[in-house]
């Protein structure tokens, strides 16, 4: 298979032409001015990007570049920059580049379909992504190569954005084939990831609808890992040529040591910690923190010195942080902590430090290989809920859920697992955030009627539910539950979330949450339990660092995480303060939570159910096959952490 010229070789002639000019311009003028200085250096910076195949840095080169011309040839060479981000799906960046750019009202002279695009790409950075959609939709067609192949990976983007992941997976099958070979590599995986967040059902009726049969074959795949994984090779014998073959992806689904990607730290060197010290996270970062420099003392790093950088807010501070890092020789990097920071980490050279992202990849998008994921997911314990309720012997529930962004996460992370299991989603609703009085959608979802008409109110619930899922915070599950037992639910199983408990003891503000179960970190049952847990003196350290315990206890499983990565990466599991801590191989980090039920205000240890067990079938394609799963969890249970700022 011939390979396929890259979107950055294709502009590397009109760059060189242009350098020809400004070079020519030099010599006719020997003296030069701070502005000749600064195109020179801009164009050291575009040699330098394109000897380095960085198309980041080419893109911001073009933009200083720009910065120096005038015209026509101004406007340019800021489509230029543009484009360049979009064509390495840099679109961070390309959204900061848009608010630099000063040409637009010259870019319809220019070219009216990549004026189109700039301008839906400008409405996404002033944060309309709808409209940004509309517009790229509204383009005329045909396009010519380039631009249509930037029109894709836009719309893919977006509707990943928007929370459509299946529309999105559709447009990364449509530019495959307009990437180079690399660069498919990498959409296969953004691909890959967008159908994981697919329900398996309508995975299934889109498989059977579409006409495509190239997209068909991924829907196809993407059911066959989550169901039936041992047919991976049916599905490689029926769908030959197809491209998840060709790039590696299928054998990296079938491999018997999936973890390649990912190696083991070297045995010296120092830590570098990313976190931000700005103002607005200065709680965050000085619990995170705590709980690094508490699990270092106690020999988590085997002695390795720690260094911390301000990472600041936005991606260019988490580069330079990794900079400075880099320049200090670490090993390992713990960080950063913000999502629009991660992409910073695909810097790492071949052989660089491990590091250890606090947080995982936004919603349609990955992280760069070779890189470990830990966060604190609303999700992962969703899934967590699925799971302990199906052990518990539930096969019934209903999700009585908050009306946000959260709200629908977890609602859908839950209900996707608990279908997967073989449960049935009998019933729904939701509140809206602020709301106090939940009578209406109580009175509908438990279908509340009474034993008579006359004398005291005495409800009768539906009898077709085993138990409810309460996707809300602590806040919003202490007005919940009291109208749950009003409405006759008293005695219904009722399951939260972990974020539904700050692990800070509080008897008043919990006495309204009794009977619902969590999932929860070992060492917040600490602070309910005698001065016999082995865990109670760190979280009375904990207790010292701040008011979310939760917090310092992640940034200690952080260096812990660190300290036996090589043995994690072998199939091992760590218990850490959060959880029993695994990495899949993925590099995605795994938390098996604790339970407990509050109880009169207090919270209170659960014990797994007597024999209970999850059952064999698949549960997601989150998990590749080939690894030891931690005791008591599903082989393939999934994780796909999306939490912190």
């Amino acid at each position: 298979m011939p390979t396929r010229p890259s979107p950055l070789a294709h502009s590397v002639t009109r760059l060189a032409l242009l350098a020809t000019l400004l070079t020519l311009g030099g010599c006719a003028q020997m003296a030069t001015s701070p502005q000749d200085d600064q195109r020179q250096a801009a164009q050291v910076e575009i040699d330098q990007a394109i000897s380095a195949e960085d198309p980041a840095a080419l893109a911001r080169a073009r933009m200083a570049l720009s910065q120096t011309l005038a015209g026509a040839a101004r406007a340019e060479q800021e489509l230029n920059a543009l484009e360049t981000a979009i064509d390495a799906h840099e679109l961070e960046l390309a959204r900061a580049l848009y608010q630099q750019a000063d040409t637009q009202a010259r870019w319809d002279t220019i070219n009216s379909r990549r004026a189109g695009i700039a301008r839906g790409l400008g409405e996404w950075s002033s944060g309309n992504p709808e409209q940004a959609r509309r517009t790229i939709h509204r383009l005329p067609l045909p396009l010519d190569p380039d631009s249509e192949r930037r029109r894709l990976i836009l719309l893919g983007a977006l509707e990943a954005e928007l929370g459509n992941p299946l529309t999105a997976a559709r447009y990364y099958d449509a530019v495959d084939e307009r990437l180079d070979d690399n660069a498919r590599e990498t959409n296969h995986a953004r691909l890959w990831n967008l159908l994981t967040e697919v329900p398996a059902d309508q995975l299934r009726r889109e498989a059977e609808q579409t006409g495509n049969r190239q997209f068909a074959g991924w829907l196809e795949l993407a059911l066959t890992y989550r169901q039936q994984p041992g047919q991976i090779d049916r599905w490689t014998a029926s769908h030959r040529g197809h491209p998840a073959i060709e790039s590696g992806l299928v054998a990296m689904l079938g491999a018997t040591e999936p973890m390649g990607q990912l190696t083991a730290p070297s045995q010296t060197g120092p830590v570098g910690v990313l976190l931000p010290e700005g103002e607005r996270y200065a709680g965050i970062t000085r619990e995170i923190r705590a709980g690094i420099e508490y699990a270092r003392d106690n020999g988590a790093l085997g002695g390795r010195e720690v260094l911390f950088y301000d990472s600041g807010s936005d991606r260019i501070g988490a580069s330079a942080a990794i900079e400075q890092a880099q320049r200090a020789g670490v090993a390992l990097i713990i960080g950063p902590l913000l999502k629009e920071q991660l992409g910073a980490l695909a810097a790492l050279p071949p052989g660089g430090p491990l590091a250890i992202a606090l947080n995982s990849a936004p919603a349609g998008d990955s992280l760069p290989g070779g890189v470990v994921s830990f966060s604190l997911s609303p999700e992962q314990d969703a899934v967590a809920v699925a799971q302990r309720m199906w052990t518990d012997g539930h096969r019934r529930a209903a999700i009585f859920s908050a009306d946000h962004q959260l709200g629908e996460r977890t609602r859908e992370a839950f209900a996707n697992e608990f279908e997967l299991l073989g449960g049935e989603v009998v019933d729904r609703a939701r509140f809206a955030s602020g709301q106090t009085d939940f009578s209406g959608e109580l009175r509908t979802l438990l279908r509340v009627r009474t034993k008579s008409d006359d004398g005291p109110f005495q409800p009768i619930i539906r009898d077709d539910l085993d138990a409810i899922f309460l996707a809300a915070s602590g806040d919003e599950l202490a007005l919940v539950v009291p109208q749950l037992d009003y409405f006759g639910a008293e005695e219904l199983p009722r399951y939260g979330l972990g974020l539904a408990y700050n692990g800070n003891r509080d008897p008043r503000g919990d006495a309204d949450k009794n009977g619902v179960i969590i999932p929860i970190a070992p060492l917040l049952l600490a602070g309910t339990a005698g001065p016999e847990n082995p865990l109670r003196i760190t979280y009375e350290r904990a207790q010292l660092a701040g008011p979310l315990p939760r917090l310092f206890a992640f940034g200690a499983d952080a260096a812990a995480l660190a300290g036996r990565m090589e043995m994690l990466l072998q199939g091992g599991t760590l218990d850490g303060l959060t959880g029993e801590l695994s990495v899949t191989p993925t590099g995605v980090v795994e938390r098996q939570p604790r339970w407990g039920q509050f109880r009169q205000g207090l919270i209170q240890p659960v014990d797994p159910a007597p024999g209970a067990a999850l059952p064999g079938s698949l549960t997601s394609p989150a998990r590749l096959p080939g690894t030891t799963p931690p005791a008591g969890q599903d082989a393939n249970d999934p994780s796909q952490p999306t939490s912190m700022p």
